[in-house]
């Protein structure tokens, strides 16, 4: 609908990504959308709640009900969905927490084959998830889904980039989405510092430059703060590039100058990765001999800024690592 209005968070603050999802399809539903779908039996958690409280839940007594309470069934989620997307006119999501893709696995599979523009918002997308511990970290998750075709993986680094990637899932016309959203509450950027939100339509872009840069940082999602405030602690000694590449489909579909411009750095400079996962794939950027920072083995059970400090997702941690890798 053309009257949406979309919701706009005021940099300074914190705020779980996932928060936003409720936001976009509340104001998408308010506004005649066509939208239906619902949440694997998560819906506080993945903030579906106040959707199925405005569109009402569907069942045999309310066949308007645009609301589908899935239950803990996320692969018929997804085939339901699929074939929602196959018959037209509607617009279907699923949502559930992202470890849980795997269930669903052969319906995203099989929506990318059909070009189906179904859209999965997972949230709790990282060991962030905190005390449910390793059975509901994803670390493999990530690549895995990257590596199927026709597939977008959006993982917005915050709040405003939340509701642009949402808005690049509800456009597409002949591929399904994923969006990935935290659990944990992360900084808005301020984006009269950075480039504007809307950037992630790019993929990759630069979100904080350097001229002549001695080290190149990679990070996605809520790594993304992690990498400018690294940057801080090393700009004294260090020129310092980040590169928020928040979604590497689109990213490899831009014109060969634009990655040239946003990749360019001087053959000699230390390319490292920062992600909230498997670190196997980040070579594509970083190449054989740069530094991949990320967990290689399953979660912990701790409250989430504790796990993140034990697998060293955070700014000193990440300093330490690439000053002993240039040395």
């Amino acid at each position: 609908p053309s009257d949406v209005i979309w919701p706009l968070y005021d940099s300074g603050i914190n705020i779980a990504t996932r928060k936003v999802w409720g936001a976009v399809i509340e104001e998408l539903a308010a506004k005649g959308m066509f939208l239906v779908g619902g949440s694997a039996d998560l819906e506080p958690s993945n903030v579906t709640e106040g959707f199925a409280k405005l569109v009402e839940d569907f069942s045999k007594d309310n066949p308007t009900g645009m609301n589908l309470a899935y239950g803990v069934r996320e692969f018929p989620m997804g085939a339901i969905n699929n074939g929602i997307a196959l018959h037209g006119g509607l617009y279907p999501f699923g949502a559930t927490f992202f470890v849980f893709a795997d269930y669903e696995r052969p319906a995203l599979r099989l929506r990318a084959l059909q070009k189906l523009p179904c859209i999965s918002e997972y949230t709790h997308d990282s060991i962030y998830v905190g005390e449910d511990g390793p059975t509901h970290q994803p670390i493999e998750h990530l690549m895995a889904y990257r590596t199927i075709p026709n597939l977008l993986v959006l993982r917005p680094s915050d709040a405003n980039e939340a509701v642009e990637a949402s808005k690049l899932a509800f456009q597409q016309k002949t591929r399904p989405s994923l969006v990935l959203l935290t659990r944990q509450s992360i900084p808005v950027f301020d984006r009269n510092k950075y480039p504007p939100a809307d950037s992630i339509k790019y993929g990759g872009y630069i979100m904080s430059d350097s001229s002549n840069p001695d080290i190149v940082i990679f990070a996605t999602g809520s790594e993304v703060w992690v990498a400018l405030e690294t940057k801080e602690m090393l700009s004294d000694n260090y020129n310092v590039k980040v590169i928020n590449l928040g979604c590497w489909e689109l990213f490899e579909e831009q014109e060969d100058s634009y990655k040239d411009q946003v990749l360019s750095c001087p053959e000699t400079a230390l390319l490292v990765s920062v992600e909230s996962g498997i670190t196997d794939g980040w070579q594509k950027f970083t190449g054989r001999k740069g530094l991949n920072i990320g967990i290689n083995t399953f979660g912990e059970s701790g409250p989430g800024v504790d796990v993140a400090n034990h697998f060293g997702i955070n700014s000193k941690s990440v300093y330490d690592k690439i000053l002993k890798k240039i040395k």
